[in-house]
């Protein structure tokens, strides 16, 4: 296997004021608790009028494609379908972020009437939902995430997507997921995992206000005892290699880096091609990758990060004139065709796959952070990182971290959070 090499990648051309992603904080508030979620409960469900402001602030300045939902919990957002429909208005697809505990299918319906054009669910092991679903295994828990696929399906043309975050206690348990979305291809559109990151009690750098003052790491929604700690850092380049070991079809296309060191790897974005049974042929190679982003922003004005559906058929085989990742794919289509001619008649999907290896503390007290992020919310008439949108909130501005004097029990706990 080779290995990931950002010169064989193509780098997303994103960037602050184009980007194909608004963020936008509808509550802090949530009905269940996730180890390492950086929201506190602050202020409650943001009023529909400052809402509007939001997006229309986006709209504006971030040239988004796609609005994502976001929270704590937007489904319990009393708004949320005038949010929905807001959005549609202006020209943008709402998206929802979700742990899915309070969808019915009546709500997907109101949804769907308002605008939205999909569910994103988050769902992982070291969730505390209700005691049915607390303490299973990531492929235990495939059965609750077939129910919340089958429940999307059952309203048509809705876009279906799954989140989840990358412990070490699950990370070996992450190709029971994968091999559970490649066997639903039809349905799932695709995948995003983000790697746990934690800034550690005993640690060596403080935190600074804007203004000089001190913060504690206690403070911090992001902060974890030496134990927690144990769960974190596992890097975007070894969930990679875990997935290609597992998965020889899969690749990635796509990156973002990060705004500290030159060789970090914040984002992989790769998309797979499978058939309809399930039969994974291939993925999509940076050429494509570059060419789509390109065509879209050139025909519709903004780089595009989801596609509503995810059925593309036999044509996206034509881009292999310039691909060399679909032309493997294409060769294992007829492969598959000559043992089994049935497929010739198989639907052919996408499936994105998203690796997200958030804010990192470097030793020397500097935040490596998503460059280009996409995942920027509005605060005040600015956009900031919505991973840190408390310390703006609680404290007027990012905290500044800076480093003391290392002791040998400090070293382990040098890492900034994003889930």
């Amino acid at each position: 296997m080779d290995a990931l090499d950002k010169r064989h990648l193509y780098r997303m051309p994103w960037s602050m004021n184009d980007n194909p992603i608004g963020w936008l904080e509808s509550t802090d508030r949530c009905n269940i608790a996730c180890l390492g979620c950086y929201r506190r409960t602050i202020a409650g469900h943001k009023p529909l009028e400052e809402i509007k402001q939001d997006v229309l602030f986006l709209k504006q300045w971030r040239n988004a494609h796609n609005i994502s939902i976001a929270g704590g919990e937007p489904l319990i957002h009393p708004d949320l379908p005038e949010i929905v429909r807001f959005i549609r208005e202006q020209g943008m697809e709402p998206l929802i972020l979700t742990n899915g505990r309070a969808l019915t299918r009546e709500m997907l319906l109101e949804l769907k009437k308002a605008g939205a054009m999909g569910i994103a669910f988050h769902v992982d092991s070291l969730q505390k939902r209700e005691p049915k679903w607390n303490n299973k295994t990531e492929l235990e828990l495939n059965e609750l995430r077939e129910e919340l696929m089958e429940l999307v399906a059952s309203v048509p043309g809705m876009y279906c997507n799954f989140g989840m975050t990358v412990y070490r206690s699950n990370l070996e348990q992450i190709p029971d997921v994968l091999r559970w979305a490649n066997r639903h291809i039809d349905k799932v559109h695709g995948l995003v995992l983000i790697t746990f990151r934690a800034a550690g009690l005993d640690t060596s750098v403080e935190y600074w206000t804007p203004d000089g003052g001190s913060v504690s790491p206690e403070e911090l929604g992001y902060a974890a005892h030496r134990e927690v700690l144990e769960d974190a850092g596992v890097t975007g380049p070894e969930l990679w290699a875990l997935l290609r070991r597992e998965f020889p079809h899969y690749d990635a296309a796509a990156y973002l880096g990060g705004t500290q060191r030159h060789d970090s790897i914040k984002w992989l974005i790769g998309v797979q091609i499978g058939l309809g049974d399930g039969t994974m042929l291939g993925s999509v190679g940076p050429r494509l990758s570059e060419a789509f982003e390109v065509w879209h922003h050139w025909v519709h004005g903004t780089y595009v990060a989801h596609r509503p559906s995810n059925r593309i058929g036999p044509k996206i085989f034509l881009t292999s004139v310039f691909d060399e990742k679909v032309r493997a794919a294409w060769g294992a289509f007829w492969r598959g065709v000559v043992a089994r001619p049935a497929r010739l008649f198989k639907p052919v999907y996408l499936q994105a796959l998203g690796i997200i290896q958030a804010p990192d503390l470097l030793p020397d007290g500097r935040t490596d952070m998503c460059d280009s992020c996409p995942d920027m919310c509005v605060h005040e008439g600015t956009l900031v990182h919505s991973c840190r949108w408390d310390e703006w909130r609680l404290y007027g501005g990012y905290l500044s971290p800076h480093l003391q004097q290392s002791t040998p029990e400090s070293e382990p706990a040098r890492e900034l959070a994003h889930h």
